[in-house]
């Protein structure tokens, strides 16, 4: 679970996320984090199903780093974080270190599309990239039997093409929860 230091600190970089929305940014200067709530709750839940292997498509400037780093923490895991833009990872790498939880991120910077590939299984993914992604950045991962996949901003986005097309898979239950911007979670079968 997050402690008051995390908290502290998403709830900064949420500030900020907040500042640059209203200020009108060019979509390239903002920080496209996930929502505080939607933190606490995707910690909550892969350390609840005891993930190790965590990756993140979409990490920015580190609000789900910070959740999914202190949930790998608390499960003896690693979270991979994926970013295409070097100055959000920098960002989240320097609020990492400051939190003390680098031990438990390994970062890749640059295309989730030919880094996704080179990956091993994982149990537990947050999608929160580019909406056009998800369909093939779902395809492409490689899931471990009991994995969750987490797709943020289902709602805000209407994402029904995403919905339908993993609900659709005969491996998976998949539901979509109104938190934060919506998360659709979908866990595949223990049993493949």
């Amino acid at each position: 679970m997050l402690d008051d230091l995390k908290r502290k600190a998403i709830a900064d970089l949420w500030k900020r996320k907040l500042d640059q929305d209203s200020r009108k940014l060019p979509k390239s200067d903002r920080h496209r984090n996930l929502e505080p709530d939607s933190a606490e709750f995707i910690c909550a839940l892969a350390e609840g199903c005891h993930s190790k292997r965590l990756l993140e498509i979409g990490g920015s400037s580190g609000i789900s780093t910070i959740a999914l780093a202190s949930a790998a923490r608390q499960t003896g895991g690693s979270l991979t974080s994926l970013e295409i833009e070097p100055a959000r990872q920098a960002e989240s790498k320097n609020t990492i270190s400051a939190l003390g939880l680098q031990d438990w991120v390994n970062y890749r910077l640059g295309d989730a599309g030919k880094i996704i590939p080179e990956l091993g299984e994982m149990d537990f993914v947050l999608i929160d990239c580019e909406k056009e992604d998800y369909i093939r950045f779902f395809d492409m991962l490689h899931l471990a039997p009991g994995a969750v996949v987490v797709a943020d901003n289902i709602i805000s986005h209407n994402l029904t093409d995403y919905i339908s097309h993993v609900r659709k898979r005969g491996n998976v239950e998949s539901i979509t929860l109104p938190i934060g911007k919506g998360l659709e979670i979908t866990r595949v079968s223990a049993v493949q």
